[in-house]
This record gives structure tokens, C-alpha cells and sequence, in this order.
């Protein structure tokens, strides 16, 4: 397999794990690129120098929970023979391209330890061998944020090599890898949304004031009687005429009217006490009331001034208790309906 087939392979996985993992919560989901190196102890069988390499790479990956994150690594790393054939390198080359998984613990916090997995193809040439196989490893580390954008990681790993091709073993290498690496994140790092505002009280409307009392209604107004009439004096008994001794107050009342122009216009009510029919007694203040009109015009009162109406016995001054009584009640009046002074 060449080396650009496998990074592609790889670079895919990544994003296919990112498409199917992706949340929309909001903790650190941006992608980022590091660097790292450390120590190598090799493993004992590969008939190598027993003094700790030196070992480089860069990753690039992103959080795809709030505790897993994925990484596309390659490192690299170089292996120093005991014993050198003559004529040929004494250094093992190692290289390597692979997918490291992390479950993070203690979610939220700025220090995070960490179990780590991965898997990939180690490749590697020296003198007895060249090719590449399978390779595995477990760990365990603790990642530090330090601001936004950058974190470190320090951790441990054992890796297994499955190069049994070299000096043709029934099984690979395991070696031991210290690292200490560190990331750039890209971009801003996600904000949790503002918390929402907690809900207003909902007030019970106040109730509505009770409805002002209605006004008592105004009492009609007193009827402004300017001359009333004695039916004893002006008529006779259960009579309509005139009597010659009504003419004083009738010519009295001829020389108020003219006198004041402003009364312009009066209501001759004729009225009668409760002795006899209502009816009867209707037509009866109603003949007395027009004879008073008649005499107040043929001496010099305008008739347009003039409004008749008898009221019978609806209409009492007094209660009708005693003959006296019933006396004040039979009279005629002038009543303002109108006047132009006001």
C-alpha cells in the first residue's frame, strides 16, 4: 500500500466518524493541529541500543463529544542497532500513520486525564527489512487547557509493532512511549447560550373598580307659578263661567303679563279637587283653564303666550282630607313654560 493511499484512507475515516459523532451542544468542537515528542524505550527483542529515542510527529482531530476526541497522527522515530553488519546502516526508521482515540474524564474541567487508543500502519526500514504493518496501542494521560486556542497533552502509550518480518518472530514489538505534545485549536471556542430570562410573574389583573353609582336623578323642578286663581272667587260651583266677581284678579293677571315680556310663554292649568268622576273633573279643568285664556286675550295678552291643558284632580296642591283642602285644590294657574330671560 503506498503511504498517500493510506493518509487518504485515514483522513477519511476522520471525517466520517466527524459526520455521524457531530452534536450541536455547545462544548469545544473546533478542529485542531499539534505537534508532539518524547521518548521511545524500545522493546527488548529488537536487539537494539537499551538507551530511551527520541520520537516527533504531528496530529490534527477534534473533540467529538464532550469527552471523546479522535486524532489523525503520524510520528516517527529512529532505533540505533547493538550489532551492524558491515557495510550497511545500524538504525532502524520507524514511521507510522494512524487514528488515536481519547475518552477524556472530568467533563468541564481545565485539567483532563484520559484513556487512549489507537490503530494504524507502522512502517520501518533498516538493514534486515523493509515494509509496514499493523500497529496497536493503549495509554493513559492527562490534557491541560491553558487558554482558547492552545492545550497540552502529556501521556504514555505502549504500542505494539507487528513487524515479525525483520528477524522473522512469531510476534511484533512492544514499545513504550512518552510524549508530550501541544495543540492549537482553530477559531473561537463555542459559548454556552445565554441563559434564558426566567419568566415574569403574571400578574392577576386588578379588578375593575366598581362602576360610580349612578346619579340620582335631579328632581323636576318646581313648575314657576306667577298667578293662580281662587275657583271659589273666579267660578261657580261645578262651573266653567266666569263670575263678575273673578274680573279684579283676572285683570291683575292682564297687567302682570304685560308687564313682563319676558314670560314668553305661560300654561293656563286648570285643576279640581277629588269629588266627582276623574274624568268628568278632566273636562271640567279644562273648560275653566280655557276661560281664563279667553278673557287674558280679548284684554290684550298674546295668544301665542298662551298654552291651556287641564290636569282634573292628578295634580292636587294638598291631600284631599278635608273640605278646606279640597278647596285649595280647585284653582287655575299660570305656569312659566318659557321665558327670555334665562
Amino acid at each position: 500500500m503506498k503511504i498517500g493511499h493510506l493518509v487518504g484512507l485515514l483522513t477519511g475515516l476522520v471525517l466520517l466518524v466527524g459526520s455521524s459523532l457531530a452534536q450541536d451542544d455547545p462544548y469545544d468542537n473546533r478542529w485542531y493541529m499539534g505537534v508532539a515528542g518524547g521518548l521511545v524505550f524500545p522493546d527488548g527483542d529488537r536487539r537494539v541500543d537499551d538507551d530511551p529515542a527520541f520520537h516527533y510527529g504531528v496530529n490534527f482531530g477534534r473533540f467529538f463529544t464532550p469527552s471523546f476526541s479522535l486524532d489523525l497522527r503520524l510520528d516517527r522515530y529512529m532505533l540505533d542497532y547493538e550489532e551492524v553488519t558491515p557495510g550497511t546502516s545500524n538504525r532502524n526508521r520507524l514511521q507510522s500513520y494512524g487514528l488515536v482515540g481519547r475518552y477524556h474524564f472530568r467533563e468541564g474541567q481545565d485539567t483532563r486525564p484520559y484513556l487512549l487508543f489507537g490503530a494504524g500502519m507502522q512502517g520501518h526500514k533498516n538493514a534486515y527489512d523493509k515494509g509496514r504493518d499493523i500497529y496497536a496501542s493503549l495509554g493513559a494521560g492527562i490534557h491541560q487547557t491553558y487558554s482558547d486556542n492552545f492545550s497540552m497533552r502529556f501521556e504514555a502509550e505502549y504500542r505494539h509493532d507487528n513487524d515479525r518480518d525483520t528477524f522473522n518472530r512469531s510476534s511484533g514489538s512492544d514499545d513504550f512511549l512518552v510524549t508530550v505534545g501541544f495543540n492549537f485549536a482553530f477559531g473561537e471556542k463555542p459559548r454556552a447560550p445565554e441563559p434564558a430570562p426566567a419568566p415574569q410573574p403574571v400578574r392577576a389583573p386588578s379588578p375593575a373598580p366598581a362602576p360610580e353609582p349612578a346619579p340620582a336623578p335631579q328632581p323636576a323642578p318646581e313648575p314657576e307659578v306667577v298667578f293662580e286663581f281662587d275657583s271659589s272667587v273666579t267660578f261657580g260651583l261645578d262651573s266653567a263661567q266666569l263670575q263678575p266677581g273673578a274680573r279684579a284678579e283676572l285683570n291683575e293677571a292682564v297687567a302682570l303679563l304685560n308687564l313682563h315680556d319676558e314670560l314668553a310663554r305661560i300654561e293656563v292649568a286648570g285643576h279640581t279637587c277629588d269629588l266627582g268622576p276623574a274624568d268628568y273633573n278632566q273636562g271640567l279643568s279644562q273648560r275653566r283653564a280655557q276661560a281664563v285664556r279667553d278673557y287674558l286675550v280679548e284684554n290684550g295678552v298674546s295668544a301665542d303666550r298662551l298654552v291651556v291643558r287641564g290636569y282634573g284632580e292628578d295634580r292636587p296642591k294638598v291631600a284631599n282630607r278635608s273640605d278646606s283642602a279640597r278647596q285649595q285644590n280647585r284653582r287655575v294657574e299660570l305656569v312659566v313654560l318659557e321665558r327670555t330671560d334665562r
